[in-house]
């Protein structure tokens, strides 16, 4: 992790965050909705995992549904209209 942790407990907006530029590469690239939810699919993913080593369940949990919920949307968009 490369951001200390904030005990504030709300998540700065883009204008807030002191480590977002304007030319920050994730924010120029459009992504469709596809590519954005295989994005949070892997990194929830990535994150439950993070959450199950501290033993932080329920965190853990909320984190896979938020992932299965993406890998459903893909599989949305892989159907089409």
């Amino acid at each position: 992790m490369t951001k200390a942790l904030r005990r504030s407990g709300k998540a700065p907006s883009a204008q807030e965050d002191p480590l977002a530029t304007d030319g920050d590469a994730l924010h120029d690239l459009p992504m469709t909705q596809a590519e954005t939810a295989r994005y949070v699919a892997e990194f929830s993913a990535e994150l439950s995992y993070l959450a199950r080593r501290a033993k932080l369940d329920l965190l853990a949990y909320l984190l896979d549904m938020a992932r299965l919920e993406a890998i459903r949307a893909v599989q949305d968009d892989e159907k089409g209209p």
